[in-house]
């Protein structure tokens, strides 16, 4: 009777205590959600995860056209892969998901990209929604490894988990052993020591066959469970939108005495007291174990269903994440919503590069082609990447750092930061060939405005050839209406191609033995030259500065 009471007092114990942890971590949870917004995310992809958000991705882009996403070199180029982690202040794994997705999907139409940009401004300027469908989301969280989508498809490709009646009696024989301990106590209890001790023993066993499926399970009922905490909807778009996934999770509610149990089973369940709770229930009777078994036939009846409240999920939390970024854009230096406009245009005002500390914005206005001139770190690349990243997350996002933006729906392809492979036996020139080559393919085949940037067109070949062939290229793609940013130190080609394209430039200050950079765009091609300073400026001996300063103005003086 005693033992009993004990058991009794136990029990309230726990749920007093489990409900003043769930009340700390839904105060955690705000507090967190309040004071990352307008912050860098500081998030860190473990490498299973990255390679999750691959598969993801190619399974994406396998279904579009050449030009409607942004290929790996572009991605690479200009930075995007950092500027993702940057606004990656998502709550659950289907947001990080489709944020990464979207950041490479250069097929939405100007409808959706006005949607997108219509929740993201109402989330930007309500505070309390952000907060309770923050709440909401962080239900769901994040895995460890897989996307639901690929635990999805390992539960449908799964006939059978286990075969449940083994788990059932060992558990009906908790029944004898405890009537057996009133009748004969020391008996009774070595009874129920044996089976504690074969049900744990099989647990682990089990559980790992089982594991991957207990995982899905756990996200799928985290789904469902979300949408029991979801704000009401109202008549905004975004309360549209979340009466809309309410609607579809509630297709989704596994009615089971056991559902509760799954869901805290699996790599990727989440921890605190009743997480705890359940792990021993587990361990004693295998409930989680009986229910996935019982689960597994209902899951491919909602198979559509679970897939599009994921996506809606994904959605909203990617726009949330992008409310944040706005925040963050606007304490840094500015962010604007762009306007799309017919043919090869663009134009930029202030733009900047968010990856920078301290940014020096830039102004761009151009319907044809610019040949970009300037010493060495002058900010030739820096000024091509921020045009570059302004026109993929306008395309994408309805996001640009910059003042104002006004742009084509462009196919976006670089070739920036070309490497030789030893790996495919590549050389650097083979590879700047198969990199330009690319463009000039999206120029004959997409049917699309194209923009593209060019560093230092073919540097990997003699000056007479590189001249020759760059000026090749560029006449090529002017014909065919291709926006080109192209980046050079060969002056002759700024007089070979001026009559296509506009020279711009940047300049730098020499004081001393300092070089001082002023990273702002002036009108012309560049007259001026520093590498030699910047051998003094980093230590190189004496010598060697004053047998290159002859040799350079014995060369200038017999150049035609």
């Amino acid at each position: 009777m005693y033992g009993l009471i004990f058991i009794v007092i136990i029990l309230i114990l726990l749920i007093i205590s489990g409900i003043r942890m769930a009340k700390e971590e839904s105060a955690k949870i705000t507090s967190f959600i309040r004071d990352s917004f307008g912050k860098a995310s500081r998030r860190k992809l473990t490498e299973t995860r990255k390679e999750s958000l691959k598969f993801n991705l190619d399974q994406f882009l396998s279904l579009k056209e050449e030009g409607d996403y942004l290929d790996e070199l572009t991605w690479s180029d200009t930075g995007m892969e950092d500027i993702f982690l940057q606004m990656d202040n998502c709550l659950s794994s289907a947001g990080e998901e489709y944020l990464y997705r979207r950041l490479h999907d250069l097929s939405c139409t100007t409808d959706e990209i006005a949607h997108t940009d219509k929740i993201v401004t109402e989330l930007y300027d309500d505070e309390s929604l952000r907060i309770s469908l923050g709440k909401a989301l962080h239900e769901l969280g994040f895995v460890k490894d897989r996307s639901l989508p690929e635990y999805l498809d390992k539960i449908l490709s799964t006939d059978r988990i286990l075969n449940p009646f083994f788990h059932i009696l060992c558990d009906i024989l908790y029944i004898p052993a405890v009537v057996l301990t009133f009748i004969k106590p020391v008996v009774g209890v070595v009874f129920i020591f044996i089976i504690i001790l074969l049900q744990v023993s099989s647990y682990f066993s089990f559980k790992r066959k089982a594991d991957e499926c207990l995982s899905g399970f756990s996200m799928i009922m985290g789904l469902a469970s979300m949408g029991k905490v979801l704000p009401s909807g109202g008549d905004s778009e975004t309360g549209k939108l979340i009466t809309e996934l309410s609607d579809e999770l509630k297709k989704i509610r596994l009615k089971t005495t056991f559902s509760a149990l799954v869901i805290n089973s699996g790599s990727n369940s989440t921890g605190g007291i009743f997480s705890m709770l359940f792990t021993y229930i587990n361990l004693l009777f295998h409930f989680d174990l009986i229910a996935a078994q019982i689960l597994l036939g209902k899951i491919g009846a909602s198979k559509e269903t679970i897939l599009k409240a994921y996506e809606q999920t994904g959605f909203l939390d990617m726009c949330l994440a992008l409310s944040s970024y706005r925040a963050f854009l606007e304490g840094k230096c500015t962010f604007c919503r762009p306007v799309f406009k017919e043919g090869a245009t663009i134009t930029i005002k202030d733009g900047f590069n968010p990856l920078l500390d301290a940014p020096v914005p830039n102004d761009v206005h151009n319907e044809g082609g610019i040949l970009i001139t300037g010493s060495n770190a002058s900010g030739k690349s820096t000024y091509m990447r921020m045009i570059a990243v302004n026109a993929i997350l306008a395309r994408t996002i309805s996001t640009c750092p910059a003042k104002e933006y006004e742009g084509s729906l462009f196919a976006i392809y670089s070739s920036i930061a070309v490497n030789d492979s030893i790996l495919k036996g590549e050389s650097y020139f083979m590879a700047e060939i198969r990199s330009l080559k690319r463009i000039v393919d999206a120029a004959d085949k997409t049917g699309k405005p194209v923009i593209c940037f060019i560093d230092e067109i073919f540097k990997g070949t003699n000056t007479a050839e590189r001249i020759a062939a760059a000026d090749a290229v560029l006449h090529y793609l002017r014909e065919r209406n291709v926006l080109v940013f192209a980046a050079t130190h060969d002056h002759e080609l700024t007089t070979l191609a001026a009559d296509r394209y506009d020279n711009v430039h940047f300049s730098e200050k020499i004081e001393g033995d300092d070089v001082l950079f002023t990273y702002k765009l002036e009108k012309g091609p560049s007259v001026s030259t520093n590498a030699i300073a910047l051998l003094r400026k980093n230590g190189f001996p004496e010598e060697v500065i004053a047998k290159s300063e002859k040799l350079c103005a014995s060369l200038d003086s017999k150049a035609p």
